[in-house]
């Protein structure tokens, strides 16, 4: 009777533990959608431009 008591609750306690890592994930992703930078818009502007590539033969150093 105390081993299944035991093995009750821990299935309780990771059926728990398992709920709230899944609405931290979810609130997590709203965060994440609502931030301005999140998502590419069509058409836009780069915030930084492209890096210039140098030419290995004319690098001195």
């Amino acid at each position: 009777m105390n081993t299944l008591l035991t093995t009750a609750a821990f299935l309780i306690l990771i059926a728990a533990a398992a709920f709230v890592i899944h609405r931290l994930t979810i609130e997590h992703a709203e965060r994440i959608a609502v931030h301005r930078y999140s998502r590419a818009l069509p058409g836009g502007p780069c915030r930084f431009p492209p890096r210039r590539r140098r030419d290995r033969a004319t690098h001195h150093g």
